[in-house]
């Protein structure tokens, strides 16, 4: 008389636990199709399609150009831009942006430029394009004069780009050339690598300071020459900025070297590529631990020879002794 009431309950369980079964699935999957989204808004990536803006001009010059930024982002951005100058004042290259009419007129170029749009709004996917105007002062100075066109976000959290970043915004570096009597001097202030190594590869430092009016990039190879070995590596091409310097490093060799070896630094700067850059080291690798052990196990050989042939020698005297006469 019971059996149908414990049916109908077994029924009534199996379909709320099929409900609740059911009702995770959906709220997983909209968990999972939700998290994406949210985590893509935070990433916000910019493209600039003229990193590098560089220019020849003369005393008294006007030009003008224009170049462009993509917002490559899923959500839209808004941008505030400005001019400003910069120096370089690390070895690695890295602009670093000045405020106002704070860099002295030997290298400044801010105040000749001038930009439009100054502030606008970019949809996810849309490019602007922005005009640049240049107006060289009649007496500007020859030789180099830097500036930067920087485009800072409304929200710059998380912001990446194909840019020159200066002081974490990115912006359009200008190199400005002004003609005229131009100071052109570079040396190599340093080329190390250490003078005694017990294995390679072996690691070398190269610095390049310019002391001109202009920024140069030098073209150089550093070649490596030793016992069974001979290898030229060309450096990096980056533009050294005036009163700045350049760190390198290159890496030679293979772990098992042995011998003296000289390292040699030929290249050239300015802008006819006819000035000379020249440095050379020597340096020693040698394995010495390797070589103890060799040279431990040969003298212990040499030893246990000479001792098994001691051994045998008294040896081989008593088995062909005579045997005493007798009278």
């Amino acid at each position: 008389m019971h059996l149908p009431k414990t049916r109908f309950k077994i029924k009534d369980l199996r379909s709320k636990n099929n409900k609740l079964l059911l009702f995770s699935f959906v709220f997983l999957f909209l968990l999972l199709k939700t998290t994406p989204a949210n985590a893509q808004e935070d990433q916000r990536t910019i493209n600039l399609t003229n990193p590098t803006l560089t220019h020849v001009l003369n005393p008294g010059d006007k030009t003008e150009g224009i170049t462009k930024i993509t917002n490559q982002s899923n959500i839209p951005l808004t941008f505030n831009l400005s001019v400003q100058d910069f120096i370089v004042t690390d070895t690695l290259g890295t602009p670093n942006i000045l405020p106002p009419n704070t860099l002295n007129n030997k290298y400044s170029a801010a105040s000749w430029i001038g930009i439009s749009p100054n502030t606008f709004t970019l949809q996810p996917g849309q490019q602007q394009t922005i005009n640049y105007y240049i107006q060289v002062p009649a007496d500007a100075r020859p030789g180099g004069h830097y500036a930067a066109i920087t485009y800072t976000p409304a929200v710059d959290k998380n912001v990446s780009g194909s840019g020159s970043t200066v002081n974490s915004e990115l912006s359009s570096i200008f190199y400005i050339t002004i003609n005229g009597p131009i100071l052109e001097k570079a040396l190599v202030s340093k080329f190390f690598v250490n003078s005694f190594s017990e294995y390679g590869p072996v690691k070398i430092l190269t610095q390049i300071k310019n002391l001109g009016d202009l920024h140069t990039s030098p073209k150089t190879t550093i070649t490596v020459s030793g016992l069974f070995y001979n290898q030229s590596k060309d450096l990096d091409s980056h533009n050294i900025f005036p009163e700045a310097a350049r760190d390198f490093e290159n890496t030679f060799g293979q772990t098992f070297m042995i011998g003296r070896y000289k390292a040699m630094l030929i290249g050239s700067y300015g802008e006819n590529n006819n000035l000379p850059l020249v440095a050379n080291v020597y340096f020693w690798v040698f394995p010495w631990r390797i070589a103890t052990i060799i040279a431990l196990a040969i003298v212990a050989l040499i030893l246990a020879t000479l001792y098994l042939r001691k051994r045998k020698k008294p040896e081989a005297e008593e088995a062909v002794t005579p045997p005493p006469t007798t009278k």
